[in-house]
């Protein structure tokens, strides 16, 4: 009698997959510029009839300016040529009886500084 032999299917394992990666994270988008920073000076406050209020500044090339009589309030919106320069504002009553104060707010609306202390002369 003939012997018939059979063959078994090899049971051995598939070679393994390789590990599959994390979905890939878009990198954030670039920074939009935001153009100049402004800067907002102000001087407020109550103006005695008859005084003479002079505000100094400093203006966008980082000068010192200075108005006389000028109305309460008062403000003066610059752009400051360096991003690091935040410039002063400073207010004084010519016969010391108005009561003034003072603040420096960037266009995003950051108060850099203030002095509310209703004095004849504020500075920020």
């Amino acid at each position: 009698m003939p012997v018939t032999t059979s063959q078994v299917p090899s049971t051995t394992a598939a070679a393994p997959l390789p590990p599959t990666s994390a979905p890939a994270v878009a990198p954030p988008p670039a920074p939009t510029p935001t153009g100049p920073r402004q800067v907002t000076y102000s001087v407020t406050g109550t103006k005695a009839p008859g005084d003479i209020i002079s505000v100094t500044y400093v203006d966008a090339s980082g000068r010192r300016r200075t108005q006389h009589n000028v109305y309460i309030p008062w403000t003066m919106t610059v752009t400051p040529i360096s991003t690091s320069d935040v410039g002063s504002v400073e207010a004084s009553s010519l016969f010391r009886v108005s009561r003034l104060n003072c603040s420096i707010i960037t266009s995003d609306g950051t108060v850099l500084s203030a002095n509310s202390t209703d004095a004849p002369q504020t500075s920020c």
